[in-house]
């Protein structure tokens, strides 16, 4: 299987992330992240749908995203449609996460609070 290059796009408050966040990705990731969250003060949505490959030092960059943006008083929101890979990896890590963004997310999953 070919790995899509990586990319993020912003539109509104969502962060939309495309292709492989390997381990050259993840500082990109991490930045767009601190950017479009005002350094995690203002609430974010990152949806992973698209991406191909979300490996351990990807999560570890999401993780402190969801923690730090708690610690400022606001939300970052990860979105996964089901089947996808993103949706895997946060299942089996246990992070919170929705399966849309329109809103009516009753099949929402993963834990609510990070520890």
């Amino acid at each position: 299987m070919e790995e899509r290059p990586f990319s993020v796009t912003k539109t509104s408050d969502v962060l939309s992330v495309s292709g492989s966040v390997d381990e050259y990705a993840v500082i990109a990731l991490r930045n767009a992240i601190r950017e479009h969250s005002e350094d995690y003060t203002i609430p974010l949505h990152i949806d992973l749908s698209d991406a191909d490959y979300l490996p351990s030092v990807a999560v570890s960059v999401l993780v402190t995203a969801l923690r730090s943006a708690e610690q400022n008083g606001t939300t970052i929101t990860l979105v996964a449609e089901p089947g996808t890979i993103a949706q895997r990896v946060l299942l089996v890590c246990a992070l919170p996460y929705l399966t849309s963004l329109d809103g009516d997310d009753s099949s929402s999953s993963g834990p609510s609070v990070v520890a």
